[in-house]
């Protein structure tokens, strides 16, 4: 749950800071998708059960339909069918390396988009979207995965950065159990 959780964290913070920083040093470029590719760690991580991996795409998804204004549910339902995706495919394929984790990314990228842009075109009436706009919007796609791409070793790096947190948390939480537990008995005269 603790590691869930920091990952979720994790997440939000990439997506606000890395969008906080390219508004602070006015960056016109397209930005890297940086839940997507915890999305792909949480996908390939092994000890991980389906649940527990759709509920952390599903609530990645859901921060970023926030931090991004989309309709709520929209990237929330494009996280969750491209981590079944990767899910199926974790059990084929091993993910190791940062080229292959980096191409990982460029394609689940550029499937949550492609996603995300037949999901808006399908409620554009509805929601009074341009459909102009969306088609402006497909022509970037392909930037949007490259920056995800080239983003990748970087966020992956940071997730062994946590997960080695972790790993410490743990063994000083069972050397401090085992501490209070091993009480030397005195014996008394």
């Amino acid at each position: 749950m603790l590691r869930a959780s920091l990952l979720i964290a994790l997440g939000w913070a990439l997506s606000a800071g890395i969008a906080g920083l390219s508004h602070a040093f006015s960056l016109t470029l397209v930005l890297p998708a940086t839940s997507v590719i915890l999305l792909c760690h949480v996908a390939f991580d092994r000890e991980r059960t389906l649940p527990a991996g759709m509920a952390i795409a599903i609530i990645l998804g859901y921060l970023e339909d926030l931090h991004q204004g989309l309709p709520t549910g929209t990237l929330a339902l494009a996280f969750g069918l491209v981590y079944l995706a990767l899910a199926w495919l974790s059990l084929r394929l091993a993910v190791q390396g940062n080229i292959v984790r980096a191409l990982t990314a460029l394609c689940a990228c550029f499937a949550v988009d492609l996603l995300t842009w037949l999901i808006l075109v399908i409620l554009a009436d509805p929601l009074g979207i341009s459909r102009e706009g969306l088609r402006s919007g497909l022509q970037m796609i392909h930037w949007h995965a490259l920056a995800t791409m080239l983003a990748a070793p970087a966020v992956w790096g940071m997730i062994a950065g946590l997960d080695a947190l972790i790993a410490r948390l743990r063994r000083n939480s069972v050397k401090s159990a085992n501490q209070t537990h091993s009480i030397p008995f005195k014996h008394e005269p």
